[in-house]
């Protein structure tokens, strides 16, 4: 019996769009929007809403932003740990989505509002 070889399947790579709420700098995007510091600092790509599904969804529109550790998961005000910033930036990232997508209901895209 003669064995046809595989064609290797390859998955199609998915096109990253940078962010559509801040340019990657190497500022924090917390450490601007609530204290003003503009410095250059190692900085972490957070995606603005989480959940297996919505981590994608955030890839996909542009809905990410750069955070030092500190805002990050570590210090008081990181978004891992304080709901308030947390839904700070969700209401951000969600008027940021309804400006450049005006086409697409941002309910209908997350299931959210």
């Amino acid at each position: 019996m003669i064995g046809y070889p595989k064609t290797p399947t390859k998955k199609p790579r998915m096109r990253h769009p940078g962010s559509i709420l801040q340019e990657k700098d190497g500022t924090c995007y917390l450490c601007v929007l609530l204290h003003e510091d503009y410095r250059i600092q190692p900085v972490h790509e957070h995606h603005v809403f989480s959940g297996t599904a919505n981590r994608r969804l955030s890839e996909q529109y542009g809905l990410k932003v750069y955070l030092c550790p500190d805002h990050h998961e570590n210090g008081p005000e990181a978004v891992h740990k304080n709901k308030i910033v947390r839904l700070l930036l969700e209401e951000i990232a969600k008027r940021a989505f309804e400006r450049t997508y005006p086409e697409i209901r941002f309910r209908d895209v997350f299931g959210i509002n």
